[in-house]
C-alpha cells in the first residue's frame, strides 16, 4: 500500500478498531486501507437541529448526543442548505426592520444580524448578517420593498432615510417592539448570541446557518 500523502511504500503497523492500519517509511504518517464512517439516522439529525433551536452550543450538542463536533458542525451546515426563510407575500402590510449586534471569531470583531418582519404575522422577509454597513442594509431593504409595503418602521439610524422611500418611512422606537422583542428571543434561544458569555460564533457562516434553521422553524415570539 502507498501512502496517500507523499505516495511511498507503507509498512502494516497495528491495528486500530479491528481495522488493519498502516506507517509510511518516509512522512511516518498513519493511514488505513478502508474508512467506515458510521450513518447517523434521522432521528439524530432532526435531534441536533432542536436542540440548537433550543439554545445548545455545538460543543453540547456533540456531548450530549455522543457525535463528534466536526459531524455536528456539518449536519447543521447540511441542514440549513436545504430550508429556507419562510416567506408568505403578503402586500400592503406594515414591516418592522432592526439590527442585532453580535461577535464572529472574537469579541474585536462586530458583527450584526440585520433583518426584517412583517409586523401582523411576524415573519421574518430577509435576514443579512456582516457589518452594518449600507451595502448589507439595502439588501433587507430591497427585498422588504417587493412586498409593496404600506409602511417600514426602523429605529433613528442615519442610513435608513437614504434607502426607503420617505412616504413609507416611519422613524420610532415604540413602533419597533415586535422587532425588539424578537432580538430578545434570538439571544434566549441561540447561544451564540447571547449577551455577556463567552459564546460567540466562530464564523459567519455558521451563523448565517445556525438563523436559516431557526427561522425556517420559528420565526416568531408571540
Amino acid at each position: 500500500m502507498n501512502c496517500p500523502n507523499c505516495k511511498n511504500r507503507c509498512i502494516r503497523k497495528g491495528y486500530f478498531r479491528n481495522t488493519q492500519r498502516y506507517q509510511c517509511k518516509v512522512c511516518k504518517r498513519y493511514t488505513q486501507a478502508t474508512h467506515i464512517r458510521q450513518r447517523l439516522s434521522e432521528q439524530t439529525i432532526a435531534q441536533i437541529v432542536a436542540l440548537l433551536r433550543e439554545g445548545m452550543s455545538i460543543s453540547s450538542i456533540s456531548r450530549y448526543l455522543h457525535v463528534a463536533k466536526s459531524t455536528t458542525q456539518r449536519i447543521i451546515l447540511r441542514s440549513a442548505a436545504q430550508c429556507r426563510v419562510r416567506n408568505h407575500h403578503q402586500l400592503n402590510e406594515e414591516y418592522e426592520m432592526d439590527e442585532l449586534r453580535t461577535y464572529v471569531g472574537n469579541k474585536r470583531n462586530e458583527s450584526w444580524v440585520i433583518y426584517s418582519i412583517n409586523k401582523k404575522t411576524r415573519q421574518v422577509v430577509h435576514f443579512v448578517a456582516g457589518k452594518r454597513t449600507k451595502e448589507n442594509l439595502k439588501k433587507v431593504v430591497d427585498e422588504t420593498l417587493q412586498h409593496q409595503p404600506s409602511i417600514i418602521c426602523t429605529d433613528r439610524l442615519n442610513i435608513y432615510p437614504t434607502l426607503i422611500p420617505r412616504p413609507l418611512h416611519r422613524k420610532s422606537a415604540h413602533r419597533i417592539n415586535h422587532i425588539e422583542r424578537m432580538n430578545l428571543t434570538l439571544r434566549n434561544r441561540l447561544k451564540r448570541l447571547s449577551r455577556k458569555t463567552i459564546c460567540y460564533s466562530k464564523s459567519e457562516k455558521m451563523l448565517v446557518a445556525c438563523l436559516h434553521l431557526y427561522f425556517a422553524e420559528e420565526p416568531s415570539a408571540q
